[in-house]
């Protein structure tokens, strides 16, 4: 009796079929389906999916794997329909950002309790429009969004109006590190960068109080001026104080986290930002796909931080 067994069906109904490549080939008699001797089953199209997003294993790892052209394994996972969204509206503290993976970008709302992503929107550029479109999706579902936390985007506040809005620190510090540079040479510009730093042992009026005594300290310095060839003229330290203005624009924004007592408002967006990492050491793994595969890999691990998704796909997820 022969003791080979089918690895698609289990039966041992199975039958010599010639060879190929030096291997023997079966046919099975209950389901049909032929086989190598070494050959491993081929995994479902889910299956096949989560090895690619979530284990990081390549088109060619695949193929050597099971045996078949990288071409097959792409139209399987082509196939493959992520499930939709599920959503348990309840009281959220957002934050909200958006990350650019090559020409095009994702706007992503994740609820900080929880760090599930909520809502989420591939665009060209980030526009206010993209935040108003995602409070407004979330309200209707039926969110109540008890904070806000995002970067210093100008404008977005306002997209938020009647909700506790925090700008986030990390970016707060990097957008005046912008115009001071990491290692500023002038007494004016270390002093000021020091302060950014020092944000959380302030209050919004102490940090005011300590931005006027720095800028009454340094004002015939910021006021100096250059005279150019043709009469004109502009201010010598325009870097300078383009960060004291980017301190005060933001400055309203700073300290929400210390006016509402009743929450815990996130002072940064690190939730996000280390899922935003975390996407693109996944995508740099498969170099070269199509922006259509990137997006349907993002909307994958996105979608996997909702319980219902991991639901879903708990055979697949390894």
């Amino acid at each position: 009796m022969n003791k080979k067994k089918c690895p698609y069906c289990g039966s041992f109904l199975v039958v010599k079929k010639g060879f190929q490549q030096g291997h023997q080939r079966w046919k099975c008699k209950s389901c049909s389906k032929k086989f190598q001797a070494n050959k491993k089953a081929l995994p479902s199209k889910e299956e096949l999916f989560c090895k690619y997003v979530f284990n990081k294993q390549t088109l060619n790892e695949l193929a050597q794997k099971y045996h078949i052209k990288t071409k097959h394994i792409q139209a399987l996972m082509d196939e493959v329909k992520l499930p939709r969204k599920i959503h348990n509206p309840r009281s959220i503290a957002l934050v909200v950002d958006t990350t650019f993976v090559g020409d095009y970008g994702v706007v992503v709302f994740r609820d900080q309790y929880t760090k599930e992503n909520l809502w989420w929107r591939f665009v060209d550029s980030e526009q206010l429009i993209y935040y108003h479109m995602g409070r407004e999706v979330l309200e209707q579902l039926g969110y109540t969004i008890v904070s806000v936390t995002a970067d210093g985007l100008p404008g977005l506040p306002a997209v938020f109006t009647g909700i506790p809005f925090q700008f986030c620190h990390f970016h707060a510090k990097k957008n005046v590190t912008k115009y001071l540079t990491r290692n500023p040479q002038l007494q004016a510009g270390i002093e000021l960068k020091e302060i950014m730093h020092s944000i959380t042992s302030y209050n919004h009026n102490s940090f005011i109080s300590v931005l006027n005594e720095w800028k009454h300290r340094h004002d015939d310095f910021l006021k100096e001026k250059t005279i150019h060839p043709d009469g004109s003229w502009s201010y010598t330290h325009k870097r300078l104080r383009s960060a004291l203005r980017s301190m005060i624009r933001m400055s309203p924004f700073l300290f929400t986290y210390q006016n509402e007592h009743s929450i815990t408002i996130p002072t940064t967006t690190n939730s996000l930002e280390g899922h935003f990492s975390h996407i693109k050491v996944r995508l740099k793994a498969h170099r070269g796909i199509s922006e259509k595969r990137q997006q349907k890999m993002i909307s994958a691990i996105l979608l996997n931080s909702s319980v219902s998704f991991k639901e879903n796909m708990h055979n697949y997820l390894l």
